[in-house]
């Protein structure tokens, strides 16, 4: 992932990236997996990935994105929005258990990488640009809960 302008300073980006990292690590298991011919071991590792992305998606869509929502950013916003939804109606609707699960994988997992990239090189090194210190303060409030054990009260 890129370092060049400093906005993983930003806790927030931060912790997106290395939600990215992490994604991106599962993808990587899962290709190699598949490419092996390793279809139980590509099941297990596809129910890891979709317990990583489905969280990640609402703490981008819950936080980052409403703060982007006024920032003269709609159409960008519009456009990973939409690769969300399709992330959803693709990796996240698949059932591991069920036969075939893995037809078509390949380009559901294309397309979540090309998103990656995209926030990483040109989303988050904007919203450095674009939002305050009251913006990642509201960033950060709106997906505390995110972080919080079941049943912890909400600070």
């Amino acid at each position: 992932m890129c370092d060049y302008c400093d906005c993983r300073e930003i806790p927030q980006i931060h912790e997106l990236s290395a939600q990215h990292e992490h994604i991106r690590d599962l993808v990587d298991l899962l290709r190699r997996g598949l490419n092996s011919g390793e279809g139980a071991a590509g099941a297990a590792i596809l129910t890891e990935l979709q317990a990583a992305l489905e969280p990640h998606l609402v703490r981008e869509e819950k936080g980052l994105f409403v703060e982007l929502a006024g920032q003269s950013a709609e159409r960008e916003l519009a456009t990973l929005l939409d690769d969300h939804a399709r992330a959803r109606a693709g990796l996240l609707a698949r059932e591991p258990a069920a036969p075939g699960w893995s037809a078509g994988i390949a380009d559901d997992l294309d397309e979540l990488v090309l998103h990656i990239e995209l926030e990483e090189y040109d989303v988050f090194p904007a919203s450095r640009l674009l939002l305050d210190d009251a913006a990642w303060a509201r960033v950060h409030a709106a997906v505390a809960d995110l972080d919080a054990p079941a049943g912890a009260p909400k600070v």
